[in-house]
This record gives C-alpha cells, structure tokens and sequence, in this order.
C-alpha cells in the first residue's frame, strides 16, 4: 500500500479515504419504472474495505486512459456528471451519491447487467481525490452440506467473483471549483464482448471523450507506420510492418496506444523499434479509440492488376508518382506502366498475393 497516512495528537492514523458508498445498480436505459436503488456506507476496516483500498491505492498507476468531461452544446464549461462529483467532493453523503448511481443506471441497458457502484472519496495533501468504481454481477451455485443432506442453491447476484474485473475512474485536484474536468479511467472488463469503456461508461454515464482523439491517435499511429516501412532497409521488417498494417482493421474500436498496438499483432523488437522511432516518447503510451476508417484512409495501397498477370502496388498517396502510365491503343483500354528504382528483394513464391 501506498497511500497517505497522517499520525494524529494521541496516535491515531487518520487515513486517506474518508467515506465509501456503494449502491446496486439495475440497468435502466429505456426502462419506465426503473428499480429503486438501494445504498450503504461502508466501514473504513474489515476485509470490504481492505479490497477497495487496493482499488484507490492502485487507481494512480493502473487508470492510463486520459479522458475529459465535455462542455455542453453551446461550448460553455458546464457538464452534469462533473456537477455531481464536484457535489459528492464538497459533501460526500448517500443521497448525493445516490443521484451518481442514478446517473449511471438510466445510461446502462441490459449488456452489461446489474453491477455494484462504489465511490470512494479521500483527501491526499491538498488534492481531493474520488474513485468511481464498478464491479459486474455475476450468478454461482452455493452448496452447503449440513448432517450428510447438501443443500444447493443458485445465487444470481455474485459480486466481486474476480475483484480484478471491474470499470474504475479516478478524480484528484485541489480545486473543487475549477478542477475535476480531466480524469483517468481503466477497464478491467475489456474482454469481455459486450462491455465497452468508449460506450455507456465513459462517453454516456460520464459525459466525456478520450482526451487524445482517435482520429488523432490513429493518424499519429498510421504516419509512423507507413514512415518506418518507408525507412527500414531490412526486407523482413518491411513485410512484418506492412503485414500489421493490412490486420490493423481488427483492432476497430478498441482502447489501444501505439505500443500496445505494436503488442497485440506480435510485431518484433525490430519492427518495434522502427515505428516508435518516429514517435515521441512520451506518446507511445497515451491512449485513443483505434479508428479502422482512419488508419485505411492514412495508409491505403492502390493496386492493379494486368491481363497479363502483372500486379502493381503502391501507396495510394505516391501511385501515379512511382508509375508512370501512357495509353497504347486508341480507346484508351491498354496501358503501358513504367517505373524505375532499385531493387532491394527479389523472390520466388507460389503466390505472390
């Protein structure tokens, strides 16, 4: 553990976190007469709030994904979600609490399930700090063998079954006025197919956006690519980034950053190396929404194929400037294609698709 303690007159150990609330939440999106939600304050001991101080004391290095909360349509900073943390920051009571669970609730539709809410809210230095943390529900059998009958029971509502898996945003400034419109978030459910952290979670539930776009992230992420196959000189590294280029279209949609990306497709250190080489350091670990529609238009090929067997493939940017075409016959229908460079790989294969 890391966080902050403070020794007290007497020797007592005030503790970083000051209040824990937790609400169950039902899905409510679309639903007329949405379930009430029920709410608790937790005790800052015991096994309970020994798990959710892992959670608070993590939240500095596992919540990587910069988001911001959105002005509203005029451009105005003013944004509902912020207007109720900075609530919850300045009185952190269950019924203001209550109100972000009921936010969450009427954004959540029934993919995602029923799922517990805590908001945990502590004080380190001058900064004010809140977590806002959500564990899935999950269903289990309990079995209870009493005198040699067992007793077998199916429980729906099974919290916390892997205390790793859940959706977690963190909040920390020392102005609750004039802070609190920039976050960081982690989502610990993102194998899961129908949870998404850029859907109900961050974009609805919490009016916010990644602060790096993906457009923006996926052109930094493209530029880099088509440089470093341009640059490498070694053939295979060539093959390798071009190879990850035409399976980047799998990526679609999900959280990425220019690093990760390199590790999902399995790029080698070499290839690695490459395109990081034409980022910024400090950028390789920032997130976006990977854009397929982006990185194709970015990093598109045009290529042609003759009757007479002859494929021709370029990027789409530099086609006409590497061949040179000249019609040969008066309807325009047969072309000559001429080029000139060295040649720097030369291979025999079955296929050269």
């Amino acid at each position: 553990m890391h966080s902050i303690c403070r020794m007290l007159a007497g020797g007592h150990v005030e503790l970083p976190i000051h209040h824990i609330h937790t609400f169950l939440v039902a899905p409510a999106k679309n639903v007329s007469a949405p379930e009430p939600i029920g709410g608790s304050s937790l005790n800052l001991s015991g096994k309970m709030f020994k798990l959710l101080e892992a959670v608070y004391d993590r939240s500095e290095r596992e919540c990587d994904i910069a988001i911001s909360f959105n002005r509203d349509a005029s451009g105005a900073q003013k944004n509902p979600c912020r207007d109720l943390l900075t609530e919850y920051v300045q009185n952190p009571t269950l019924d203001v609490g209550r109100r972000i669970a009921e936010r969450l609730a009427a954004h959540t539709d029934k993919r995602p399930r029923m799922g517990l809410l805590f908001l945990i809210a502590g004080k380190e230095g001058n900064d004010h700090k809140v977590i806002i943390s959500r564990f899935p529900a999950d269903s289990g059998i309990l079995a209870e063998q009493n005198e040699g009958k067992l007793n077998v029971e199916f429980l729906e509502r099974i919290f916390m079954k892997s205390a790793r898996a859940y959706k977690a945003v963190l909040y920390r400034n020392s102005s609750i006025t004039s802070g609190f419109w920039q976050g960081f978030a982690i989502d610990k459910q993102m194998n899961e197919p129908d949870v998404d952290v850029s859907g109900y979670w961050i974009r609805d539930f919490l009016d916010s956006d990644f602060r790096t776009t993906g457009a923006a992230g996926t052109r930094r992420l493209a530029a880099a690519c088509r440089v470093a196959a341009r640059k490498v000189q070694n053939v295979d590294l060539k093959t390798e980034i071009a190879a990850a280029v035409t399976l980047a279209k799998g990526q679609r949609g999900q959280s990425t950053s220019v690093r990760e990306f390199a590790a999902r497709l399995g790029l080698s250190k070499g290839a690695q190396d490459a395109i990081f080489a034409e980022i910024q350091p400090h950028l390789l670990d920032e997130k976006f929404q990977f854009d397929a529609e982006e990185f194709g238009r970015q990093v598109a090929y045009r290529s042609i194929e003759l009757d007479n067997g002859g494929i021709l493939t370029a990027e789409l940017s530099e086609f006409d400037s590497v061949f040179k075409s000249e019609a040969t016959d008066k309807r325009g229908q047969t072309i000559r294609y001429t080029t000139e460079g060295k040649v720097i790989d030369d291979k025999i294969g079955k296929s050269l698709r």
